[in-house]
């Protein structure tokens, strides 16, 4: 217990050691937006009893919780990958389940469960048709969907004894798990109470093939370098080949987003309706948002040798615009391929909109990626699987706004007007902070280079 009460205490205080301003903000802004979203199911839960719309109460409450569920496993790889916390290494002389335990408590300790817990907690208190028993049941979703992310980045950063008895024993109370949803979904709200035990039994089960799963996962994956040295190809293929860290991360966050595609999609084919459709947010994933908030926030973290040749041979605010753009091609050409192919196929009765959003989203997002990097540099360091943060939360939640403003076209034509301004303002904005080099010079300096010290 010791432990675990000191472990979260470091994670707590680890959050506000740095940029204590900024992360207050941010968590104020998530209880405001837990609180409004709260508000908005209460507002529908109410309208659901009185028959005034048509979905029942039971299907709004489903709605809420699986929007726990997609917000919950989402986080872990949108905007950005964030690896599994390792608290704890193995070298120390701590029993494996009292680690696993230790890590899982600790896990949950964080701002962003915070905020969804403060969700739940005033939908509880504003709406009568939301009884403690639907209260209890959605801490279980919670805590079931942050297993399942677990799980993910299990299999992401570790290498898997695949034959061992830990893993197929994992695979077996995984398969527990999976027959007690297909016999009772945990997402629909429990009725009678007493199903709160067969939801309790599944989540149990859950609980153990991941303790299981992290006992088969013996060792990180291995990081290999495999330069290019071919001279006929781009630079912009040698930066985007030559840097291990930055390709996987570009690699996952396109495939992250070719999944997205993927299951819209299939549900196209299936039903001719698009989930894109269905939820706006989703809309974000169709536009180049997630090589920007995976690398390109931080084009300078990544490439800091880079910056240091062109600062050396020179201090010309246009060859620094050029030099930024480089490794930005390949990735961008191969997104700009993947959503291409997705309209030609899926999507072409709103090709003019996806094309012209993407069209813009470029043209914001370039500029906020260039601010970015020389306002709020990061030290990439660790791997791609540490836990500290490749691009700053500041500007990757700007770029989300800024994208967001991009979707009301979709309320009326006429507010196609609003792309002119938003990509003027972030031209403008890239202009006067480049104008400003001088003065950010010896901060990126010192934040790439004197903290490796």
């Amino acid at each position: 217990m010791d432990l675990i009460i000191y472990s979260c205490q470091a994670r707590l205080n680890s959050y506000f050691r740095q940029q204590r301003t900024q992360r207050a903000l941010l968590l104020a802004v998530g209880v405001v937006l837990s609180g409004f979203y709260s508000w908005v199911f209460t507002f529908l839960l109410q309208k659901a009893h009185e028959g005034g719309i048509n979905p029942s109460v039971d299907k709004v409450l489903s709605y809420a919780n699986l929007a726990l569920i997609a917000i919950t496993i989402m986080r872990g790889f949108f905007p950005a990958y964030i690896p599994k916390a390792d608290f704890i290494s193995r070298i120390f002389p701590v029993r494996p389940l009292q680690r696993f335990w230790t890590e899982l408590v600790v896990e949950m300790v964080s701002p962003f469960y915070f905020v969804l817990l403060n969700f739940v907690i005033i939908l509880f208190l504003m709406s009568p048709d939301y009884s403690f028993t639907h209260f209890l049941q959605s801490i279980l979703v919670i805590f079931a969907a942050h297993l399942t992310r677990r799980s993910l980045q299990i299999f992401i950063e570790r290498k898997i004894k695949w034959l061992s008895r830990l893993f197929v024993s994992s695979a077996v109370m995984a398969g527990a798990f999976v027959a007690l949803q297909v016999k009772a979904p945990m997402f629909e709200p429990a009725d009678p109470a007493m199903m709160l035990v067969v939801h309790l039994a599944a989540v149990a089960a859950f609980l153990v093939s991941n303790y299981l799963l992290e006992q088969a996962a013996f060792e990180p994956k291995r990081r290999v370098v495999n330069y290019s040295h071919n001279a006929r190809r781009s630079l912009s293929w040698r930066l985007f080949n030559n840097h291990k860290m930055a390709r996987q991360l570009l690699l996952f966050g396109l495939g992250f987003k070719l999944l997205m595609l993927g299951a819209d999609a299939t549900v196209f084919m299936a039903k001719g309706l698009h989930m894109f459709d269905k939820n706006l947010s989703l809309w974000l994933f169709v536009g180049p948002l997630v090589i920007y908030t995976y690398v390109f926030n931080n084009v300078w973290g990544f490439y800091k040798n880079l910056w240091l040749t062109t600062e050396r041979t020179t201090s010309d605010f246009k060859a620094f615009l050029k030099i930024s753009l480089m490794p930005l091609r390949l990735p961008l050409l191969i997104d700009a391929a993947f959503v291409v192919a997705y309209v030609l196929f899926f999507n072409q009765e709103q090709s003019t909109f996806i094309l012209l959003m993407y069209a813009a989203s470029v043209l914001v997002l370039t500029p906020i990626g260039i601010i970015a990097s020389f306002t709020s540099p990061k030290t990439v360091k660790g791997g791609i699987l540490s836990f500290s943060a490749k691009t700053s939360y500041l500007y990757s939640v700007l770029a989300v706004i800024l994208i967001g403003l991009l979707f009301l076209p979709l309320l009326h034509p006429i507010l196609y007007l609003v792309y002119p301004v938003v990509i003027g303002m972030s031209l403008f904005a890239m202009v006067a902070v480049i104008r400003e080099y001088p003065r950010y010079k010896y901060k990126l300096f010192e934040t790439l280079y004197k903290t490796e010290a």
